[in-house]
């Protein structure tokens, strides 16, 4: 069997993807929790898993590839495959320096995270991971406008004044961002585009 520690902020993404690696047979759920402090707090409490499966971004605390610097300190033959919301070639390339086992988009189809994790048990040093997107190519015209006027301290009130459309269309606009930001509100979505290089100081 291969022990697993789920590490995600979101319970519905947890509960999936238990449900998903209980369902093959070979995997026992060593854990699932919510940030990456508690991963850490985990491991050290009841032992290392095989591999943990983490989101790149959580809110607050530290991200998916901070847990992984640390995991990789502490527990050095433990396997680490990062999902990711919003898959970024910079994160890839962090991910394998940082000695990641793969990177994943959340998007993946059934089956492709299960192959994987199998792989990296298998076949140590090698690194799962499909196709990323470039951030250039995230955000419409429009949605990249409001998120200019987010960053500058702009309600959604005053942005549709301003741009004239109406206050639903922005909040539209805004909540359609924020998912492709991999962000859970406004101030997070504005720092992620600040470090996507979407937003320039």
């Amino acid at each position: 069997m291969i022990n697993v520690l789920i590490v995600d902020d979101h319970p519905i993404v947890r509960d999936g993807l238990e449900v998903l690696l209980a369902s093959e047979g070979d995997f026992s759920i060593h854990g699932s929790v919510a940030s990456a402090e508690e991963a850490l707090a985990h491991c050290a409490k009841k032992g290392a898993p095989d591999v943990v499966v983490t989101d790149v971004h959580m809110p607050g605390g530290m991200t998916g590839l901070e847990l992984l610097a640390r995991i990789k300190k502490d527990f050095p033959t433990v396997r680490v495959i990062l999902l990711a919301g919003m898959p970024l070639k910079a994160e890839v390339d962090e991910a394998r320096a940082l000695g990641a086992a793969g990177y994943l988009p959340k998007s993946s189809k059934r089956g492709v995270l299960s192959a994987a994790i199998r792989r990296v048990v298998a076949e140590p040093g090698c690194f799962a991971e499909e196709a990323y997107v470039q951030p250039k190519t995230i955000l419409s015209a429009r949605e990249a406008e409001i998120l200019k006027y987010m960053a500058n301290g702009k309600t959604r009130e005053e942005i549709a004044i301003i741009l004239g459309i109406g206050f639903e269309t922005v909040r539209t606009h805004t909540k359609n961002l924020m998912v492709k930001l991999d962000a859970t509100n406004s101030a997070g979505a504005v720092s992620r585009a600040y470090e996507l290089g979407l937003l320039r100081a």
